[in-house]
Formats: C-alpha cells, structure tokens, sequence
C-alpha cells in the first residue's frame, strides 16, 4: 500500500490535448505517480514532480502510516 495519497481531487477537463508519451523519459528530481481507473480494463498514470506536488499541498503522507 503506498504511503502517499492526493488531498485533492485531480480533474482532466474534457478537451484536454493528448498526445503519445516519449518513447523513454529520464527525470533528474524524484517524481512520485499516480493510477487512473478510466473503466476496469484501461488505466492511465499521472506523473508529478515530487516537491511541488508537496509544496502545493497535493500529496500527504497516509494518516495510516
């Protein structure tokens, strides 16, 4: 189970541009991700710089543990 969960909800906007991802991504600062459920056979993920996303208060640590 992970540690991290979203304070908020993440909203995609119906028009949102999309566009095929990069054959190989390499980041330089830690990143964390997060699975999307579209239907129960398609998910998608959704990639976040980790400071910011801590900065902004997107990302807690699980009351849980």
């Amino acid at each position: 189970m992970a540690r991290f969960v979203t304070t908020k909800d993440i909203v995609i906007p119906a028009g949102t541009e999309v566009d095929f991802a990069p054959v190989r991504t390499e980041y330089f600062t830690r990143h964390g991700e997060a699975l999307i459920g579209f239907d129960k056979d398609t998910t998608g993920s959704l990639r976040f710089d980790w400071e910011e996303a801590e900065q902004l208060g997107l990302i807690q640590e699980r009351a849980d543990g």
